[in-house]
């Protein structure tokens, strides 16, 4: 499948620095989400690399998520239960009582998005589906993966 990713700038290099870590957000279609200039980069990827968010505690090897749901948990002081529709998308932040002040959810449900992201990573998938402002958004692992990115 191929998808598209919109960048600010030129990308050389992927680190784990950034705010989603080594991922990157690629869309089906071509779509800007920065004022200016920017860079459309596309890749070509298996869809059997992807899990879908929701799909991620049906995972034969979901047990490898425990620790994944128990720091979002204490993190967000919510109960597990909680965590992990959190992680696979059916709750949101603002569906739950937690210690995230209302100023703060959108960033926390970036932070969550990032646990879902690292959830499909722990079962081997190098990518998750996940739905955002856009609707279906996919983030994928990229770090040392940046020869994949072909420059539209």
């Amino acid at each position: 499948m191929q998808l598209f990713h919109t960048s600010p700038s030129e990308i050389k290099e992927i680190n784990e620095l950034g705010r989603f870590g080594d991922f990157l957000f690629f869309s089906n279609d071509e779509y800007v989400m920065t004022a200016g200039e920017h860079v459309v980069y596309s890749i070509e990827i298996d869809e059997e690399q992807i899990i879908e968010a929701s799909q991620l505690f049906y995972h034969e090897d979901a047990e490898k998520l425990e620790a994944l749901v128990s720091e979002l948990a204490e993190e967000l002081e919510i109960d597990e239960d909680d965590a992990e529709a959190l992680i696979e998308e059916s709750k949101s932040i603002y569906d739950i009582e937690s210690n995230v002040e209302a100023e703060d959810m959108a960033e926390a449900s970036w932070n969550i998005q990032l646990y879902t992201a690292r959830a499909a990573k722990a079962l081997g998938f190098r990518g998750v589906e996940v739905e955002d402002e856009q609707g279906s958004a996919f983030m994928i692992a990229m770090q040392g993966n940046e020869n994949e990115l072909v420059k539209q």
